[in-house]
């Protein structure tokens, strides 16, 4: 077989001298020869095309990602597709177009049609386009609009066809069982290969919206058309264990899918709205999560925090924030720090998100008895060490758990308020005596999740200075300070950031600080001693992950504020 650059100096479309620059800098330039050429304006595509067909005696494919169906690329399993640099592009008949980087492979051809059947095909494409196809084939949001299209077609075909509607209609629906079946579980496999935290399923007219929320944020992801929508909630609902016939209140169920060997676990809540029933399923990966403490993301200094007020033996801990701020994983790790075999380590939920080895855990349950309130009281006559509370709400909850905190147990629990600070005017909200609250009370740790800047867009910027000033009043910025942002790219689907990083403020009870709450003084003063005895506020601990270039300005600010 001739080389392709033999190929391309013998039609005059480049030099000797240019054909050996290319092939002497294919060690530093990425890219095959083709590549190179291309990037450096010697040749054209179509150019480039002609001679890989003459190379190859197969023909060459322009190849556009967005015209190859994602249902067809995936005919091959994506590991293959990958190593091999191949992907499928179309079927017709028995016949199956491969689109190759090495169309001379063989044993990719003959795999190829030991695992989907039909006879391969071969075509020559470039790489970069071979590998933007998979990536496209392979995303699952785009499996599941293209789902929805393959089901607006079976209506329009299944319409053409129908000479009797009675007669016809339980053979339509079990038409449609398989597309709806495949559509939930994209739409499943989509949250989980984004690292999506929750998947809202929202009926509007004339379509119902489909979101995910990534890193915090919500990102519409598709439309469902109306006349689907109750097959495909239904379809949730009957792998939830749900009940299909109910659509006027609210139900809650979980549903376990298997991907790679492992379960992954969603949980289920309906309600129903004037446009339909809404749909939020919240991602619960047990076997991709770990609660530790010590890679939780906590600094040294927090770290060390958190370790004095968790080797107390008595007393109470809450973690502060608002929904979605991380409050329950940080008590799962700290409740996995403490587990073992010594103590008897007792929790109520509601529900009980992730099971914990070791960890005796309650599912709080208002109907059976078995309120916040109610399952405290009853766990108090098992002899617990530890005792964890999803949330203090009300004051019998609130009571009930500082008389535990004061009787000899070290207890853990949330509370939605903006700072650390702040849990002790909550909890006298709740009606506990000031003296209580300074008895009981080891500390509180308020947290936020920052969005971090996507390292693949990243880039120095000019800081907004009111935000600057805004923030860093406790900071001292450096003047040689540089600030960053994500510019916007594919990886981060141009939000400009990619994962999360968490910040804390941790207010630790000393004594000072306990004569002060017990005399009832403001949070401002309050403030003011747990400052002086070192606490970090959360604006400080945002900073310093802004000069870390970790995170922006904005987000620190957007965060903090809310």
């Amino acid at each position: 077989m001739a080389r392709l650059g033999d190929i391309l100096v013998r039609k005059g479309l480049v030099t000797q001298a240019q054909l050996e620059a290319a092939l002497a800098s294919q060690g530093s330039e990425r890219g095959m020869l083709g590549q190179i050429l291309l990037r450096r304006s010697l040749i054209s595509l179509d150019q480039l095309g002609d001679a890989l067909a003459e190379q190859y005696g197969v023909p060459y494919l322009d190849l556009v990602p967005q015209a190859v169906n994602p249902q067809v690329a995936r005919l091959l399993p994506e590991d293959l597709a990958r190593t091999r640099c191949c992907v499928p592009v179309g079927v017709s008949g028995g016949e199956l177009r491969l689109a190759m980087v090495m169309p001379d492979d063989i044993d990719t051809i003959c795999e190829t049609e030991l695992i989907t059947g039909y006879q391969v095909r071969p075509m020559v494409a470039l790489e970069t386009a071979v590998n933007a196809a998979l990536d496209r084939g392979f995303d699952d949001r785009l499996v599941a609009r293209q789902t929805i299209v393959d089901m607006k077609m079976a209506d329009l075909e299944s319409a053409e066809h129908l000479t009797d509607v009675d007669t016809a209609a339980p053979v339509v629906a079990e038409e449609e069982q398989a597309p709806v079946v495949r559509l939930v579980r994209s739409i499943l496999m989509g949250a989980i290969n984004a690292n999506c935290s929750d998947i809202h399923l929202e009926p509007h007219t004339p379509e119902m919206r489909v979101r995910y929320r990534v890193d915090g944020e919500l990102q519409a992801v598709m439309t469902i058309p109306n006349h689907t929508e109750e097959a495909v909630v239904a379809r949730i609902k009957v792998m939830a264990d749900m009940d299909t016939t109910e659509n006027r209140r609210p139900q809650d169920g979980r549903l376990t899918i298997t991907e790679a060997g492992s379960n992954v676990n969603f949980r289920v809540s309906t309600i129903p709205t004037v446009g339909g029933e809404k749909v939020v399923m919240r991602l619960l990966d047990e076997g991709g999560r770990s609660f530790d403490l010590e890679s939780l993301g906590l600094g040294a200094r927090d770290l060390k925090a958190v370790n004095r007020l968790i080797a107390k033996p008595h007393g109470m801990i809450v973690v502060t924030g608002p929904t979605g701020s991380g409050k329950s994983t940080t008590m799962y790790a700290v409740l996995s720090k403490l587990n073992a075999v010594s103590r008897n380590i007792v929790t109520v939920e509601d529900p009980v998100e992730y099971r914990l080895s070791g960890v005796n855990q309650v599912a709080s349950d208002n109907d059976h008895g078995l309120g916040f309130a109610n399952a405290l009281k009853y766990i108090m006559r098992q002899d617990p060490d530890v005792v964890m509370v999803g949330e203090i709400r009300d004051h019998e909850t609130a009571t009930t758990a500082v008389q535990a905190s004061l009787t000899g147990h070290l207890l853990i629990s949330t509370l939605h308020t903006n700072d650390a600070i702040g849990a002790v005017a909550r909890l006298g909200d709740l009606g506990i005596d000031n003296f209580k609250i300074g008895g009981a009370l080891l500390g509180s740790v308020a947290q936020r999740l920052l969005r971090s800047i996507c390292p693949a867009c990243k880039e120095p910027v000019e800081p907004n200075e009111s935000l600057l000033k805004s923030l860093s009043h406790n900071t001292k910025v450096p003047a040689d300070a540089v600030f960053f942002r994500g510019r916007g790219c594919k990886k981060c689907l141009g939000t400009g950031y990619m994962g999360r990083i968490p910040i804390y403020e941790i207010m630790e009870m000393s004594p000072a600080l306990a004569e002060a709450v017990e005399k009832g003084m403001p949070a401002t003063q309050l403030r003011q001693i747990a400052r002086g005895e070192g606490m970090v506020e959360l604006a400080q601990a945002g900073m310093e992950q802004v000069l870390a270039g970790k995170t922006t300005l904005e987000e620190v600010f957007y965060k903090i504020s809310s």
